[in-house]
């Protein structure tokens, strides 16, 4: 069956200051450091489609992708929503555009009234906040895909596979068997990284029917979080990535960046940074230097095996099947005892501080007990974190998303087993899910590994994996091609 392919890249950035996504203090743009964009890729063939949209912002909730979807039904009536997939690239210098608060940090109900944060500022009235950014952020993606979707044509794809270090992992593990992102290395204490990284890129060429390249997708195991402190608007790394490449193949090139499994992985080289000794090593990765490294390797191998691909010569035609589940993960669930300990500890925090007004370290210090509470309340009202997953299959090549930011041991458990020749994983996806840790990183605890960092722990790690994995395998093995592998 032949394929028709749309591409489209759309330029997304708020024409106004905005408050940054991220961090544990409140950042307001001060000038536009490089454009967000919302890039697609929409691929028909018979009545099976897939679009997939990827957007410079670091995460998307579900009333987000669900206006977005009820835009484009009312412009591309012939374009099932359901099909189509958002997701973020997790740069921490988008907008804040789809919730008021930060959940990991600000203050919650049980802290004492009296209470104040002293990072706490009058946001400008000429500042953009969730009520301006929402609309605008989901008109632009909504165009986007329908500009895609409109504009498919005949059109033809190849596969590659390159590699490149751009994540490393950024959980330290000690003697002790604790843990803490973006922990000190250089103490006797430090025993190892708590995982590893994965340095391959997946690569998907789009070519016209007279093989002019039409665009990529690059799928990568690392969030663009070189500029997450800065306060400029910023696609970070994948702006640079981009420049690069289209300085060599023009404008209309499309890349599509895609956040493969990367909850505990960032640019950042725990192992040679060092705060107390200089070290060789890389740029710095809180910086655009970072930003321009880690671009400038992406490219690379995008243009280094552009020409491959290009000979290979691309297919036009292949099976395409696209299945959307819907998946309750079970809730990550506080024990009475784990409760009442936390009421205990944040009583003691805040009588031996003798504050009233506290500071950033003393809110996210305060989130640790208040964040507990609040999760044992929520589980009393429900059990589940319902989530949307998209398995689809294109020739040889999977794809499979999450909503999750999550941890590289899982991604590595998909692709080993899974029944295609290349498996696209897509994180941060149709959702905002938080962060989903490994059995291990919850026994070593530490932001990202707290039970309120994320909704669902390790068993819906498991549970991501044997659903993925099996609805690959169901796609790749059917009543025409039994017991086939690519």
């Amino acid at each position: 069956m032949k394929i028709k392919i749309g591409m489209s890249q759309t330029d997304i950035t708020p024409p106004a200051r905005v408050l940054l996504q991220g961090q544990v203090y409140t950042r307001i743009s001060e000038t536009v450091e490089s454009p967000l964009t919302a890039q697609v890729f929409a691929v028909q063939s018979a009545d099976a489609v897939l679009v997939l949209c990827a957007c410079d912002v670091a995460s998307v909730s579900r009333a987000f992708c669900d206006r977005v979807r009820e835009l484009v039904r009312q412009r591309c009536p012939d374009l099932a929503p359901e099909s189509i997939v958002i997701s973020a690239t997790h740069t921490h210098t988008g907008p804040v555009f789809w919730r008021t608060v930060n959940p990991h940090f600000l203050a919650s109900k049980y802290l004492p009234p009296q209470a104040a944060f002293s990072e706490d500022i009058t946001i400008p009235e000429d500042v953009w906040q969730v009520d301006r950014c929402f609309p605008y952020l989901a008109e632009k993606a909504s165009g986007a895909i329908c500009a895609a979707w409109e504009g498919r044509r005949p059109a033809a794809v190849s596969p590659a596979f390159g590699r490149a270090v751009t994540g490393h992992c950024r959980r330290a593990v000690y003697d002790d068997g604790s843990a803490q992102m973006y922990g000190r290395t250089d103490t006797v204490n430090f025993r190892e990284l708590e995982d590893g990284n994965d340095s391959g890129i997946e690569l998907l060429y789009i070519f016209t029917e007279d093989q002019k390249p039409l665009g990529v997708l690059v799928n990568v195991a690392c969030p663009s979080q070189c500029v997450e402190s800065k306060h400029f608007i910023s696609s970070d790394f994948w702006g640079k990535a981009r420049d690069r490449i289209k300085a060599r193949l023009g404008d209309d090139f499309i890349v599509v960046g895609l956040c493969s499994a990367a909850g505990d992985q960032s640019p950042r080289d725990l192992v040679r940074r060092s705060l107390t000794h200089r070290r060789r090593t890389d740029p710095d990765m809180y910086g655009l230097e970072g930003a321009s490294e880690l671009g400038a390797r992406i490219a690379g191998v995008v243009l280094d095996k552009l020409p491959a691909a290009q000979a290979a010569p691309p297919a036009d035609s292949g099976i395409l099947k696209h299945q959307v589940m819907t998946v309750d993960f079970p809730l990550r669930r506080v024990t009475l005892a784990e409760r009442d300990a936390a009421r205990q500890k944040l009583a003691d925090y805040i009588a031996q501080s003798g504050k009233q007004t506290f500071d950033a370290r003393d809110m996210a210090a305060l989130r640790l007990y208040s964040g507990i509470l609040e999760r044992f309340e929520e589980q009393q009202q429900r059990m589940f974190f319902t989530a949307e997953i998209h398995v689809a299959r294109l020739g040889d090549i999977a794809f499979a998303t999450n909503p999750f930011e999550l941890f590289l041991d899982f991604g590595n458990q998909i692709r080993a087993q899974s029944e295609a020749a290349q498996t696209f994983l897509i994180q941060l996806a149709c959702d905002a899910g938080r962060y989903l840790p490994t059995e291990k990183a919850e026994r070593g605890s530490h932001y990202s590994a707290y039970v309120f960092s994320g909704y669902t722990g390790h068993e819906g790690g498991a549970l991501l994996v044997r659903k993925t994995v099996d609805t690959i395998r169901q796609q790749f093995i059917t009543q025409n091609d039994e017991g086939a592998r690519p």
